[in-house]
């Protein structure tokens, strides 16, 4: 790939990169059905920029693993066998039928995709609601933003970025935490350095020292899992001195009595000592934030990935309505997605609770809304998380059957083993995909999908802007868009179900299904159509064909039932499992510049090259301590198992603490992460584990590969 300039593409393709959620914009140069070059298109959201997983990681369009054949298991034991798609949609929803005949549409799950197309999703969530009668539906956000979600939808009734990445510039101060930025989202952490050079006052609060902990101008390296009392003690600090925005909390917020009760023992002296961070430090970042005509605050995955995730995200919103940085260009509350749709996965309505628009389940006027656009009765029963769908296989009332797109659960969920056993015990899965991954093997129906390139459809990036995608070849063998796949599913499912009108799956393609979704949340999509989209960027809201799409959110109003932001209270929980004499270090995990999530798609590429091996951050007074080598095995060990790595011993990483990075299935850094969950929004603590580090032999690493 990126062959010299000179050579004559045979054409080039625009489209979006399929990896994280900035959403660049990219031009792909074909050759002889190969792409050679990709080229960062000058416009937004990337501005001619573009990180290395998309100028060099779509290698795994032309795979061998590449699923190009729909395979059935046709007994439990059995192997995988070739099979038409009729007969492999037919044994598929056949089953599927069965198990909701036996023990009711609430024993079938939906695992939809944030690597899906908003179509694609919307068509899922339907599959279930529709055509099985089940609010069972879940995606990826559950293991990543689920807790962000549930705070902002909660406070301000929008789950969503409230400004947007070309702001980044318009920043008096911006404020990130739980980002490794310059290397999750590389492209915004490129704007973000680059506003800091220009004099935008950089605040950075992570244990790690992160790449924009180097340039920042104040990085409070606090203790892993303290977030709330930080920032609960930065907004008790600016109350007690007046320092907050009077007039936007008296106008514009609702609950401060409630809230004022429970930070008033987060002095900074007591936040000074269960953080680690000088209370001058705090006190500091507290005035910076509130004296900024524009404070930004972004934050990703190191604040949500908590047994407190959600109140670590109550406490920035608490933070930024106190100080009114809400409703103006260059502020807001800006949660950085990690997949390139997992925003619109989630706006398409795949989650147990909400239709698509975030409309509830709960209330009787939206489903019955659903039900006459469907042709299908809507269920009462509120749906369950994925983490709880997971935890429940094999017990009475549990889930018999699971329906995955695009999702590897044995690498994405906590405590690897568990989830093996749990899989072992299901009646029945559909793995729906585009390449082999490590949940494959316990198929019983494998549906071959099309990549982002060889199918149309729309993207929504992480500021809500929403993004066309088209096919720049055509899919391996008999692979198929999901969306067709889907909407054979349900037509097949309805008519075995009796749930819903057939008539109801035939769609001539991802823009009518597109259509169908805007007819039903006008104040949302209602603008939005994909003749549009192909003339100029749009983002939601966007109300109508004459409306630009909402760039600023909150600018007037908040999104709630009173129209108020609601301020809560975000009380500090210590994390679930803490270290002791056996296991004295605490495990953090996230991701590397040159990967992306369990590395099925990045590691199918030239990317494999430049990051090769499963490498664990080990701070050298830790390694001294331990014994530990730079650049020698080493063996990681928790109280759920243990994993090989090659130790790399750096000050990255605060002392205590190890991180791991989580690419790599084979030494999977979730074989070593708890199954515990925050109780609101059900995401998993893969930020904090109790483990221990011993070295190994050369000799006997050799011989445990």
């Amino acid at each position: 790939m990126n062959r010299p300039l000179h050579v004559q593409p045979d054409r080039v393709v625009s489209t979006v990169c399929p990896y994280c959620g900035v959403g660049c914009r990219v031009d792909l140069y074909i050759k002889n059905e190969k792409i050679y070059r990709v080229m960062a298109q000058e416009g937004p959201p990337n501005y001619g920029a573009l990180c290395v997983k998309g100028r060099f990681g779509l290698g795994f369009l032309h795979h061998p693993d590449r699923l190009t054949a729909p395979l059935i298991r046709r007994e439990k034991g059995g192997e995988l066998e070739p099979a038409t798609w009729d007969e492999a949609l037919s044994f598929a929803t056949e089953r599927l039928a069965q198990i909701a005949r036996e023990h009711g549409p609430d024993a079938l799950y939906f695992v939809s995709s944030a690597k899906a197309s908003n179509e694609e999703n919307y068509l899922m969530q339907k599959l279930a609601r529709a055509a099985a009668g089940t609010h069972n539906v879940d995606h990826c956000a559950r293991l990543c933003h689920s807790s962000s979600t549930a705070a902002l939808s909660r406070s301000l009734g929008s789950a969503a970025m409230s400004n947007t990445i070309e702001e980044i510039p318009l920043s008096d101060v911006i404020l990130v935490t739980g980002s490794n930025t310059v290397e999750t989202h590389p492209v915004i952490g490129a704007m973000i350095k680059k506003a800091a050079r220009n004099g935008a006052y950089l605040i950075v609060v992570d244990p790690r020292r992160v790449g924009l902990a180097e340039v920042a101008d104040l990085w409070l390296r606090l203790r892993p899992g303290t977030d709330p009392v930080l920032f609960g003690a930065m907004a008790r600090y600016l109350i007690e001195t007046g320092r907050h925005d009077r007039r936007f909390v008296n106008r514009r917020a609702e609950g401060f009595d409630a809230w004022w009760e429970s930070v008033k023992e987060y002095t900074l002296e007591h936040a000074e000592s269960v953080t680690g961070v000088p209370a001058a430090k705090i006190r500091e970042a507290a005035e910076r934030y509130a004296a900024a005509g524009a404070a930004a605050t972004y934050w990703a995955m190191g604040m949500t990935q908590h047994n407190h995730g959600t109140e670590n995200v109550q406490a920035l919103v608490n933070l930024a309505v106190l100080t009114g940085q809400l409703g103006k260009p260059g502020a807001g509350l800006n949660p950085l997605r990690g997949q390139n749709n997992v925003q619109g996965a989630g706006d398409m309505g795949a989650l147990p609770n909400v239709y698509p628009g975030y409309q509830p389940t709960a209330s009787a006027e939206v489903r019955q809304r659903w039900a006459d656009t469907w042709g299908a009765p809507q269920p009462e029963t509120p749906g369950v998380t994925m983490t709880q769908a997971f935890e429940s296989i094999g017990r009475p009332g549990g889930i018999h059957a699971v329906y995955l797109m695009g999702e590897d659960p044995i690498t994405s969920e906590p405590y690897q083993e568990h989830v093996r056993a749990a899989l072992e015990k299901l009646d029945f899965l559909i793995v729906q995909d585009i390449l082999k991954n490590e949940t494959f093997p316990y198929a019983d129906v494998v549906l071959p999908a099309a990549s982002f390139a060889e199918k149309h459809g729309t993207f929504t990036n992480t500021d809500r802007r929403v993004q066309l995608i088209q096919p720049v070849f055509d899919p391996p063998g008999e692979a198929r868009p999901d969306w067709w796949i889907l909407a054979e599913a349900g037509r097949r499912l309805s008519l075995l179900t009796g749930q819903s009108n057939p008539d109801t799956w035939e769609y001539s393609g991802p823009d009518a299904i597109w259509d169908e979704l805007r007819r039903n949340i006008p104040e949302m999509f209602g603008g939005i159509d994909h003749a549009r989209l192909a003339r100029e960027d749009l983002r939601w809201p966007c109300p109508s064909k004459t409306s630009p799409g909402v760039s600023v959110l909150f600018t007037d109003r908040f999104y709630t039932d009173t129209g108020r932001a609601k301020l809560m209270p975000a009380p500090w929980r210590p994390p679930a499992e803490q270290p002791g004499d056996d296991y004295p270090l605490v495990l953090s995990t996230g991701r590397v510049l040159y990967h992306w999530h369990g590395g099925v798609l990045s590691r199918r590429s030239a990317l494999s090259k430049a990051y090769p091996e499963m490498k664990v951050e080990v701070n050298p007074a830790d390694a001294e301590r331990y014994h530990i080598a730079d650049g020698k095995p080493v063996m990681v060990i928790s109280r759920r198992g243990s994993i090989q790595a090659t130790a790399w011993v750096t000050d990255r990483a605060p002392e205590g603490v190890v991180f791991a990075p989580i690419h790599f299935a084979e030494q999977s850094a979730n074989r070593l992460t708890k199954n515990t969950y925050d109780p609101t929004s059900k995401i998993p603590e893969y930020k904090f584990a109790a483990v221990r580090l011993e070295p190994l032999d050369p000799a006997e690493a050799a011989a445990e590969i």
